[in-house]
């Protein structure tokens, strides 16, 4: 027994060796920040690390997030001993989940997951590192698949973590957590356990606590092996559709660049070069925009915009998250970004007319009116309905892409948990809205039917009831400057 042991320890760092000198991750001599949680993953990775026989200067890094902390103590503790016994330095950093949340919407998740690698670029910087090692497995590879497939994801999305991204390296992503935890049984390691890794709120939880089992169980024993192999064909194939869209990127895409540390005020793609190209590589492009301008594209968002660069006729646009909005011309269609948002205050004047394409969630700004629209996708619905600036509809009874237009002369709807259908402009008189807006108060459809009148009310129809599963918040807000 304790022969197999030893044999498998061995066969584990000679993999692990393997990986990193064939994908040439950790150079003789280099500098390593090891990201470390007490997790088992992490601490296999900085043992394994030290046992292989490449001479490299370790640092092990702990990212305290300020989401657990009555077990930020013990896992602080359980890593400085470890770092102890190997000899290697113990760095923590702390990073404000909480102050990102209340700026920006996005997940905890999310929002963690962003200041937790810009906490260890941070510290390779400051130690002049030359990488950043994490201990993502395979395990976790196949949890991101189907992350990704249920949110909707790219071929280049499911094709999964490359072993090296940047600065980035993973060289545990070919091997699977259970080897990695009886490498440290056999070693006599201890290692933490986070507590939020059971709670099923939280999506991937589900996934690895619930879908994949069900999947071993019912369908297929191997289905993890069956996705690797899938995820690694689809590298591939994503490794040549990468050049053959930077070739067509350099015919299509014409930037308009600001100086380098800021996001570009406009990009041009033009229209000819780019409806020449399969329907395949011209979504590719649009992406390469959205990320141009900083934005993170959702497959529906790239669809909508392929789709209206389609249309032969000119004019028109759509608004994007971040106040980017895509204007089509004759020849090109154009993506950008206003100089500033808000207005200034004072006149009573009527608005201008407001009838925006929405492609999808985000954050959407009318700087004429001094108003921004956020859009988030919900989990799990609140008790409240909302009849204000922030309402909640049925996901279910809405489609993107959305229309947010003026109010039109004989507008109906159905205000929540009314007796009936009341038309737009009396709801307006009843809500005391002055004259001068009403007439670009904003009305929102799904197709052509009304699910909103941001700041007011939803429709009867879209309310959220006991058999919702997902929820869409719709607030409008006032931006700083109005």
């Amino acid at each position: 027994m304790q022969q197999m042991r030893l044999d498998r320890t061995r066969g584990l760092i000679e993999r692990v060796t393997a990986v990193i000198r064939d994908n040439g991750l950790i150079m003789q001599g280099d500098r390593v920040i090891v990201a470390v949680s007490g997790g088992p993953d992490s601490l296999a990775l900085l043992y394994l690390l030290r046992a292989i026989d490449i001479p490299m200067e370790l640092t092990a890094a702990y990212i305290d997030h300020g989401l657990r902390p009555s077990e930020i103590p013990y896992e602080v503790n359980t890593l400085l001993d470890c770092c102890r016994t190997l000899a290697i330095p113990f760095l923590t950093r702390s990073v404000d989940v909480h102050g990102l949340l209340a700026t920006k919407k996005r997940s905890p998740e999310e929002a963690a997951r962003i200041l937790r690698y810009e906490a260890l670029e941070e510290l390779r910087r400051e130690y002049r590192a030359e990488v950043v090692a994490t201990g993502h497995t395979a395990d976790d590879q196949v949890e991101e698949f189907f992350l990704r497939l249920i949110r909707g994801s790219s071929r280049r999305g499911l094709s999964g973590m490359a072993v090296r991204r940047d600065r980035i390296i993973r060289p545990l992503l070919y091997e699977s957590k259970a080897s990695l935890t009886d490498f440290l049984t056999s070693s006599h390691v201890s290692w933490c356990v986070d507590s939020s890794n059971l709670e099923r709120h939280f999506l991937r939880n589900r996934v690895r606590l619930d879908l994949l089992p069900l999947l071993e169980k019912e369908f297929n024993p191997a289905i993890r092996r069956t996705i690797r192999q899938n995820m690694n064909i689809l590298a591939e194939e994503e490794e040549y559709l990468e050049r053959k869209t930077e070739l067509a990127a350099s015919l299509c895409i014409r930037p308009f660049s600001l100086p380098e540390d800021e996001k570009p005020q406009q990009l041009a793609v033009l229209a000819e070069p780019f409806l020449d190209q399969h329907p395949a590589i011209r979504r590719r492009i649009l992406e390469q925009c959205f990320l141009g301008m900083g934005i993170r594209p959702a497959y529906g968002q790239i669809d909508t915009i392929a789709e209206f660069m389609a249309n032969g006729s000119s004019g028109g646009e759509i608004h994007l998250d971040d106040g980017v909005r895509v204007e089509k011309r004759k020849d090109q269609l154009l993506f950008c970004r206003p100089l500033e948002h808000g207005r200034k205050r004072g006149k009573k004047e009527a608005l201008p007319a407001i009838d925006l394409t929405l492609a999808g969630p985000g954050h959407y700004f009318l700087p004429e009116h001094g108003r921004e629209l956020v859009i988030e996708e919900r989990d799990s619905p609140a008790t409240v309905q909302g009849d204000g600036s922030s309402l909640l509809v049925d996901r279910a009874k809405v489609a993107f892409p959305l229309v947010l237009r003026s109010a039109q002369p004989g507008e109906t709807f159905h205000p929540y948990n009314s007796p009936g259908r009341k038309k737009v402009s009396r709801y307006f008189n009843d809500r005391k809205i002055p004259a001068h807006k009403r007439v670009a108060w904003p009305v929102l459809l799904s197709g052509d039917r009304v699910v909103a009148l941001p700041g007011l009310q939803i429709d009867h129809a879209c309310r959220v009831t006991e058999a919702t599963t997902e929820v869409l918040l719709i607030d409008w807000r006032r931006t700083e400057n109005s």
